[in-house]
């Protein structure tokens, strides 16, 4: 018995370890913070960007797009095609690790597909709603063409990233385990944009 609880130990200590390397080179690979790394979502600031989102979609009048830019293991895109069938969800992550994990997690799921891919590159102006996870950097460096790629009247959430860009319709305080996080909501207004 007390062998089987030390190969257990063993087995996870390992594990963590594995875990420990593989989000340092995300991290790395992620020019150290500068574009977002797989992170997952948590705490308030999840629990704020699911209350929007279904806010959204529940006073949608049409099937909408839900486009989850950065949407690692799905811990948005999930809940919210599970809890909205009549919606289309499109996700995206170039981090092969959390695209698997989400991939699993999707795969009864008939209203969600999945791209492993460089959301930067990606066509999502059919979206309604767009979830997405940035960063500063990515925001002052592709944040116009972003914004330029949305439908007039789309929805945006940035978890934890203010999009300089746009003017927010809310800011929601939504400190997590001791970080002073915030959820920015957008509509976009082309005729405001042309500004």
């Amino acid at each position: 018995m007390i062998d089987l609880i030390v190969c257990l130990l063993l087995l996870l200590g390992i594990s963590a370890c594995v875990a420990e390397v593989y989000f340092v080179a995300a991290y790395a690979r992620s020019g150290f913070g500068e574009y977002p790394p797989f992170f997952p979502s948590f705490g308030r600031m999840k629990k704020m960007c699911l209350n929007e989102a279904r806010e959204i979609l529940r006073r949608a009048d049409k099937p909408s797009v839900v486009a989850d830019l950065g949407c690692g293991s799905g811990s948005l895109l999930i809940p919210l095609a599970k809890e909205f069938p009549q919606h289309e969800f499109v996700g995206y992550d170039w981090d092969v690790v959390p695209y698997a994990i989400a991939a699993l997690r999707a795969r009864h799921l008939p209203n969600v597909r999945l791209y492993c891919a460089d959301f930067t590159k990606a066509d999502f102006k059919e979206a309604d709603l767009v979830l997405i996870f940035g960063g500063k950097k990515l925001f002052a460096e592709w944040g116009g063409q972003f914004v330029r790629g949305l439908k007039n009247g789309a929805a945006v959430i940035s978890e934890a990233f203010p999009i300089t860009q746009l003017e927010a319709e809310k800011e929601i305080a939504a400190p997590s385990y001791g970080m002073p996080l915030k959820v920015y909501t957008y509509r976009i207004d082309k005729k405001t944009l042309a500004k």
